[in-house]
């Protein structure tokens, strides 16, 4: 219950070679007997699927009068595939040998030099000493993913005075480590209470008392310093409770850490922040609180609700306060310009412009922060409606609308109907049309040249053909018809820096998009 449901595995060291045998004969047995239990009631959702392939197998030497049952157990090349199985984490695969191998069976092998991070436990029914048994300890403790705090020796034998007498003769980094490794029940529940404590208490100082008012604490959370002084806290709890759980002791704590899961769940998708989500949950509690988070009708496959949905408007509408509304908003916002306008960085600069000023303008006016957020994801759903004037959306378009933000300074959509962007355009003695028609002129044949080069194998990494494509793009920019764009000479050296940017981020995208 510890060590199987966050993915880890097993030694058995066992007094003889026949012991070691009879180990695998019972333990096979168990198993069988475990998974019939857990088929009819499986409270702590142990994986199952995996259980049920989980391996077993004996390790020992072979002598010359073994009989059949010894000698079946010891072929060296079976030992071979036997060990690189069990080194491999359970869903792993290497040359066709999987990590299914979960419990070695040993009497003399693999016990000193074998470096295997996925064991968390060793079963001692054998007396090992000094050296030895250092050795042991440390092995289970190898550092092996976030999920393993500690690993664990479970004494059959009684080491006890052998494991004193092992530390006094060792040398003292080898006692340090050993001594670092040793851990005590009762400090790992007093340190449980305690990170209990704090992340309640950290509620409490902020006025929160009902852990099943989600609004309080998304509202709580918009505040960064505080999502993160609290993400701290949730760690250190989850950090605490995996050393303790499943132990009884444990189970006072569970109701409450599957309500901060629960939190913990919708507030990702409120702030569309992965730091929120269940990633990183040591698989023996997440088991735990997936179960618990189906039951509320959360599904965790679900990715946050996009500004562009249908349904975006009805979910936000579900909030009860003005500012959890305008921060859903907010935050889906950012994950859209994040995500989806990432290959545009001109459109996804004239947003954020947009957003920051909004937040600048009305602060704390949570109302009107609401109204001015909704009528900039309106301006973002248009986006899909704005005219491309003849070129490609996805490929020549963010060239379009640099351009456009480079020499006219205006990156946003259907500009000409924007204040003052108009008298702007006449400034430089051209109507809207002229402008645009210059522009699409640009953009056609630097996308030409870009489009060709880009083409060749191994562009990136070749500083000619990346200097040849800036003296062609340069060339285009000081061509006569342009020569009345206004600075556009003057500025031809950032404006292709410009061009090389989103040529490198848009590459794939230029080759291959239809």
């Amino acid at each position: 219950t510890h060590v199987f449901p966050n993915g880890y595995k097993a030694q058995v060291v066992a007094v003889s070679r026949e012991a070691a045998v009879r180990y695998k004969t019972y333990i096979d047995a168990a198993l069988t007997d475990a998974i019939g239990a857990l088929e009819k009631d499986n409270p702590n959702s142990i994986d199952l699927e995996q259980l049920k392939k989980l391996q077993t197998d004996v390790i020992i030497s072979g002598g010359h009068n073994d009989l059949p049952h010894i000698k079946a157990y010891a072929d060296k090349s079976k030992h071979e595939t036997s060990i690189k199985s069990f080194k491999l984490p359970f869903d792993g695969e290497d040359e066709g040998i999987t990590g299914d191998m979960g419990i070695v069976i040993v009497r003399d092998m693999l016990l000193t030099g074998f470096d295997a991070p996925v064991e968390q436990v060793m079963y001692l029914d054998k007396v090992i000493v000094a050296h030895n048994l250092l050795q042991a300890i440390a092995r289970v403790n190898r550092v092996g993913g976030e999920a393993k705090d500690k690993g664990f020796v479970v004494d059959y034998v009684g080491i006890g005075h052998h494991l004193k007498k092992a530390i006094e003769i060792s040398d003292e980094r080898e006692q340090k480590d050993v001594l670092d490794a040793l851990s005590f029940p009762e400090k790992e529940l007093n340190d449980l209470r305690a990170a209990h404590r704090a992340i309640m208490a950290f509620f409490e100082k902020h006025g929160l008392s009902d852990l099943n008012d989600h609004d309080a604490f998304f509202d709580l959370f918009y505040d960064e310093g505080l999502r993160f002084e609290y993400l701290v806290a949730f760690k250190k709890f989850t950090k605490s409770l995996n050393l303790v759980f499943p132990a009884k002791e444990a189970l006072y704590f569970m109701p409450d850490y599957q309500k901060l899961s629960e939190i913990n769940v919708l507030a990702e998708k409120h702030f569309c922040d992965a730091r929120l989500s269940m990633k990183g949950i040591p698989p023996k509690l997440r088991g735990i609180t997936d179960t618990y988070l189906e039951s509320k009708g959360i599904d965790l496959k679900v990715a946050p609700i996009s500004i562009l949905d249908r349904d975006f408007e009805s979910q936000v509408d579900k909030r009860k306060r003005t500012k959890t509304k305008a921060a859903e908003v907010e935050h889906a916002i950012r994950h859209h310009l994040d995500v989806d306008l990432d290959d545009d960085p001109d459109l996804q600069a004239s947003f954020a412009e947009a957003l920051k000023k909004i937040l600048e303008d009305f602060q704390k006016n949570w109302r009107k922060i609401y109204e001015e957020l909704e009528k900039l994801r309106q301006r973002i759903i248009n986006a899909r409606k704005e005219p491309t004037y003849g070129l490609h959306r996805k490929k020549q378009m963010p060239l379009f609308r640099m351009f456009r933000r480079e020499i006219f300074g205006d990156g946003g959509l259907f500009s000409s109907a924007q204040p003052g962007v108009a008298e702007t355009i006449a400034s430089f003695g051209m109507t809207e049309e002229d402008r645009i028609s210059h522009l699409v002129d640009l953009t056609q044949k630097a996308f030409l040249v870009v489009d060709r080069e880009l083409k060749l194998i191994g562009f990136w990494e070749s500083i000619p053909a990346r200097n040849k494509l800036k003296a062609d793009l340069q060339r285009i920019l000081l061509a006569p018809e342009f020569a009345n764009l206004p600075d556009l000479i003057k500025n031809r050296a950032h404006i292709i820096s410009r061009i090389m940017e989103i040529a490198e981020k848009n590459n794939d995208t230029i080759l291959y998009a239809e």
